[in-house]
């Protein structure tokens, strides 16, 4: 089951970085030639490719991935032509690898009549053939290992609410076929989550990329490739046996025919056989995940080192030179964290489904059980170390991001054009400029706003073991600070006082939070708002009551 980002915890605003992963397939970028803008051959070679990046460079940072793909295609073909130096080679192939990872075409693809493509990360393996040293394609294949890794876990996710329900519709027939007072109402339970599970099944193995990976095999010149091997450890045929077994069990106990058992046997343990290998596919996915996310990790940090040490030689130790990367660590770190958190939550939920646990407080049996000290397992203390690294990397990110700002502040006041009105031209230019510095400013102070509510979540949510709820308060500070009129800041410290037990500050802030923020626009915090301000009132008349003249 997919594990809840840190914003939704919070139930804030989403955020993504520049390699998100999407739910979509990836849409293939033609191979073909592009129409050149340059129809006259008087224009000079080096004018056409200047002007053909500029462009390519202009339409990707507008989000027009596809035609910044064709001017850059486009750049290298005349680069190749001309015999122009390998650099602009480099750079041409670059933005056409960022294209690609921007379209998630990572790998290999094939285009209809034209057969097999590089992907970005053939391209970005070409700029490093040049350039070894290429700062933008290092970085370029840590951006693409992150998403990559979203890719798989996507699958392995798919998976984890497979492996649940089977789990739950196991226990749920082996309590029935116990007898007893829940006999009636756990077939009930068996036969409605089977026949869910069995849809979805279907679903799994049509998208043929789940238990299967078409990766596996290599793509042939025109695109094609052989079928993957089947994944599970179970074959195919001898899985949909098993659940058919399960199934006639199932519909036995409802038409409260008998069950033999051989058959209560055969049933129960060819579910826990095609639960294993689900399980076995599932970690197949992890584990590609897991070391794209450790190679993406170590690649990042190689670039913060060597951007920490170039900084030191320029103006002394203020933290990396491009900070950025702190900000793309975060994400790999909360990944990281994450990726253990999963596999935790999951040993609390086959024991709390191993006690009887149904749908409606499964979830919250889990919970305690994880966040109890009795629950102490390998992959808890590495989430906890990851998701403490992920806070790390993001204060300091927000530290020099806000630094940023004040240097661009800076820069704009530079631009004073009160002393030269005597050139209307010149007034409009810095204008303009300040113009664009103030939007750049905005834009960046809601992103850096959404970076402080992912360091607010990590310290507030008992799942995240950071538990630190002095910190927590000075990021709802900082977000006040940044937008005085978005009442987010008063949810963060309501959450804050609310999960470290003060329940009158917390309950103080909840009804702020309620007083100030919109009904449309805040809907969802505000359905938690009004359901924990009830929490408060009953946990301080509960205080008050012990605390009375009993």
């Amino acid at each position: 089951m997919k594990t809840p980002t840190v914003l939704t915890l919070l139930a804030a605003v989403g955020f993504c970085f520049a390699a998100c992963t999407s739910t979509e397939e990836p849409a293939a970028l033609q191979g073909n030639p592009f129409t050149t803008p340059y129809e006259s051959t008087k224009t000079p070679p080096e004018k056409r490719v200047a002007d053909l990046l500029q462009e390519a460079k202009q339409q990707y940072d507008d989000r027009h991935y596809a035609m910044a793909f064709r001017y850059a295609e486009q750049a290298e073909r005349l680069i190749k032509e001309n015999k122009f130096p390998v650099q602009d080679e480099a750079t041409a192939v670059a933005i056409q690898a960022y294209c690609l990872l921007q379209k998630g075409l990572l790998d290999d693809y094939a285009v209809d009549n034209f057969g097999r493509q590089p992907g970005a990360l053939t391209k970005f393996n070409r700029v490093l053939e040049i350039n070894p040293e290429s700062f933008r394609a290092r970085l370029g294949v840590a951006l693409l290992q992150f998403r990559r890794h979203g890719d798989s876990i996507r699958k392995a996710e798919s998976l984890d609410q497979a492996v649940l329900w089977l789990e739950q519709v196991r226990e749920d027939t082996r309590r029935a076929l116990d007898g007893g007072a829940e006999k009636e109402m756990r077939t009930r339970e068996a036969a409605r989550k089977y026949a869910i599970l069995m849809s979805n099944r279907d679903k799994y193995l049509k998208l043929g990329y789940i238990f299967r990976d078409p990766n596996s095999v290599p793509m042939d010149e025109k695109g094609r490739r052989e079928q993957a091997q089947w994944l599970g450890k179970l074959p195919e045929g001898e899985e949909g046996v098993a659940l058919m077994d399960l199934g006639m069990v199932i519909e036995d106990l409802e038409q409260g025919a008998e069950v033999s058992d051989r058959d209560r046997k055969r049933a129960l343990d060819g579910a826990a056989n095609v639960a294993d290998s689900w399980r076995g596919v599932r970690r197949y996915w992890r584990m590609h995940a897991l070391k794209d996310l450790q190679a993406s990790r170590d690649r990042l940090l190689a670039i913060r080192a060597e951007s920490v040490a170039a900084n030191k030689s320029k103006e002394g130790d203020r933290g990396p030179l491009y900070f950025w990367v702190d900000r793309d660590l975060t994400f790999v770190y909360q990944s990281l964290g994450g990726f253990f958190l999963d596999i935790g939550l999951e040993q609390a939920r086959l024991q709390a489904i191993a006690q009887g646990r149904l749908d409606d407080t499964l979830e919250q049996e889990a919970r305690r059980i994880y966040t109890s000290k009795e629950f102490n397992t390998w992959e808890k203390q590495e989430s906890r170390r990851n998701y403490n690294d992920a806070l790390k990397y993001t204060v300091s990110f927000i530290r020099a991001h806000q630094r940023f700002e004040r240097e661009r502040e800076r820069a704009k006041e530079k631009a004073n054009y009160e002393d030269l009105t005597e050139n209307p031209f010149l007034v409009d230019l810095v204008q303009r400029y300040r113009a664009t510095m103030d939007e750049l400013i905005a834009e960046e102070r809601g992103m850096r706003a959404s970076m402080i509510l992912e360091a607010a979540a990590l310290c507030i949510d008992p799942l995240f073991q950071v538990n630190d709820l002095q910190q927590a308060l000075v990021f709802a500070l900082q977000l006040q600070a940044l937008a005085p009129r978005n009442p987010v800041h008063y949810f963060v410290r309501a959450t804050a006082y609310y999960t470290d037990g003060d329940f009158a500050a917390a309950k103080k802030e909840y009804a702020a939070f309620l007083r100030d923020s919109s009904v449309a626009e805040n809907a969802t915090q505000r359905r938690v708002a009004r359901q924990r301000l009830m929490e408060c009132d009953e946990e301080l008349r509960r205080a008050g009551g012990a605390g009375g003249n009993g």
